[in-house]
């Protein structure tokens, strides 16, 4: 599949201008941080995977061991038995993964795993009960809305609009380049997530486009570097100042990505494949462009299953498994598996009870905690974190009642505690951890321990 010259015009638009968009001043386009707080001495970097819509994570995950009362209660959307991929996590019980997931079942089945879950995560103000939450305790903003509910994934900050996310002010306390290419890359576009306020990301195009075409709408010879021409001297005004940085921002980094890296490993030629497949690249090119610390945004979207979900969440599923496994695979190939941590997130999980009664149109409804998969060689996987829910619809878990509960699971793990985990491993030292989460304190932990220091 080609690129067309409108697909390079909006990633390279989004490589140029996305960074304006979220910023308040123009003097935070410098080419290298000058909160650089942290030295680290070895590589490491996140790949986040956000699932847009909502993921279904009772269907994604689902408990053998109680399947009958599963079943009774989701009705149309029940996967039957006898197709469930089993695991059986080290902390006890029996589940299963969705039937197309194969790919994640044998990565959390393998000894040593290298694929953890972590079940019921959501955003958070603070711990909540349902007795609270009816009794309108603090509760993140907009619960059920997708716009606000993925911001607040991406920002972690659940009781006001953020505007930067939390890869963003990570990058701001660990950027460590020797050469100024930035510590965020988006696979995805540029997202509230990839900000911070003193660093800047880089969007680029997903594979099959070359690496070293990804910004080629900024090389010397496509007239943008004309733009550099004009005066930019005292008294020349702040946006042709800005315009002429961020184009010098973008050159550079089209400098440094100057090749095409060829991997064995094969991927999948599905958008997310595609995204991850780039990250891969560039990620082989970590020691020329100078960097130890990578921060990546991919995404899937499709995943707001209203109705048809039993013929349209199986193949994304299928994607997200397969170019994860893919992924990792390739990080084994460049030998930074132990170094690469891959993680997923989305809006919300769904309603238990479905969302109307055919046997093909059948969907689910907006809900809150969710289950999300952490996968690398720095992983202490097989297992599951945090609580699985109890499943019972009107129950203590659900945020609704009486006749009308829906089965909407209140997170037992923040945002905050999922992100500070994988900050602590990425290298985010203690001293700037509230910096970065500065509602972490409202919760019990900052380590899950999902992942090994």
């Amino acid at each position: 599949m080609r690129q067309s010259r409108r697909d390079l015009l909006r990633w390279g638009a989004c490589g140029l201008l996305g960074r304006a968009a979220f910023v308040s001043g123009f003097d935070r386009f410098s080419l290298v941080s000058a909160m650089a707080a942290e030295n680290p001495s070895s590589y490491r970097a996140l790949v986040c995977i956000f699932m847009f819509g909502g993921n279904d994570s009772n269907n994604t995950v689902v408990p053998i061991d109680n399947y009958s009362s599963y079943a009774t209660t989701r009705g149309n959307l029940a996967i039957p038995q006898s197709s469930l991929l089993p695991i059986a996590p080290a902390g006890g019980g029996n589940y299963g993964f969705q039937p197309n997931m194969t790919q994640l079942q044998a990565l959390f089945n393998k000894t040593p795993s290298p694929l953890a879950v972590v079940c019921n995560v959501g955003t958070l103000v603070q711990p909540i009960s349902k007795q609270q939450y009816l009794a309108g305790g603090s509760q993140p903003y907009q619960l059920f809305s997708h716009s606000d509910q993925q911001s607040q994934w991406q920002t972690s900050i659940s009781n006001y609009d953020a505007p930067n996310g939390w890869a963003g002010r990570m990058a701001d306390q660990t950027q460590d380049s020797s050469t100024g290419f930035p510590t965020v890359c988006s696979l995805a576009g540029v997202s509230v997530f990839t900000v911070g306020s003193n660093t800047q990301p880089i969007a680029i195009a997903p594979a099959p486009t070359p690496l070293n075409q990804t910004l080629s709408l900024v090389k010397p010879d496509s007239g943008v570097q004309q733009l550099l021409s004009v005066d930019q001297a005292a008294g020349t005004p702040t946006l042709i100042n800005a315009s002429g940085n961020i184009v010098q921002y973008a050159l550079s980094n089209a400098a440094l990505l100057n090749t095409n890296p060829t991997l064995q490993t094969p991927f999948p030629a599905t958008g997310l494949g595609n995204q991850l497949l780039q990250v891969a690249k560039v990620i082989s090119l970590s020691a020329t462009l100078g960097v130890k610390r990578q921060i990546f945004f991919c995404s899937i979207g499709g995943f707001d299953t209203h109705t048809n979900q039993l013929t349209t969440q199986p193949g994304l599923l299928q994607q997200l498994s397969d170019a994860m496994a893919a992924f990792y695979n390739a990080t084994i190939e460049l030998n930074v598996s132990h170094a690469v941590t891959t993680f997923t997130l989305s809006d919300f999980s769904r309603t238990f009870v479905p969302a109307g009664t055919g046997a093909t149109t059948v969907g689910s409804d907006h809900a809150w905690g969710s289950h999300h998969f952490v996968l690398g060689d720095g992983v202490n996987g097989g297992n599951f974190y945090g609580a699985f829910p109890d499943l019972v619809v009107g129950g203590n878990q659900d945020t609704d009642t009486g006749s009308g509960a829906r089965g909407r699971w209140i997170p037992t793990i923040s945002v905050d505690e999922y992100a500070a985990t994988l900050a602590t491993w990425y290298g985010l030292s203690p001293t700037n951890l509230m910096t970065v989460f500065p509602n972490i304190i409202n919760f019990k932990t900052s380590n899950l321990g999902f992942l090994s220091s």
